[in-house]
């Protein structure tokens, strides 16, 4: 079978993670979240910053209308805005005492 580099050429991101999405659903990008999450805080320590990426990608994703045939994602990702949002006043409380 040749290779068609036409599909990546008009749609890279589709094309290169349409076979993670087409066999985890829509729940596949709960994962990289997750990951860049945990990596950010090993390498930082900072819950702030952990926080801030959650509130930051879960607000993203909630509001980017990717998820129109999906609309369970919403709920989840709106779950990941607000553990950003939870964790970031709790970091400020604790920091403070």
């Amino acid at each position: 079978m040749p290779f068609n580099g036409s599909e990546i050429s008009d749609a890279p991101f589709d094309t290169i993670i349409s076979p993670f999405v087409n066999l985890l659903g829509a729940g596949f990008f709960v994962i990289p979240i997750a990951i860049i999450a945990s990596a950010l805080y090993v390498k930082t320590k900072s819950p702030i910053s952990v926080s801030a990426f959650l509130l930051a990608s879960g607000t993203l994703f909630t509001s980017a209308g990717l998820f129109a045939s999906y609309p369970e994602m919403v709920a989840v990702f709106m779950i990941v805005t607000l553990l950003g949002v939870v964790g970031m006043f709790l970091s400020i409380y604790f920091m403070r005492k």
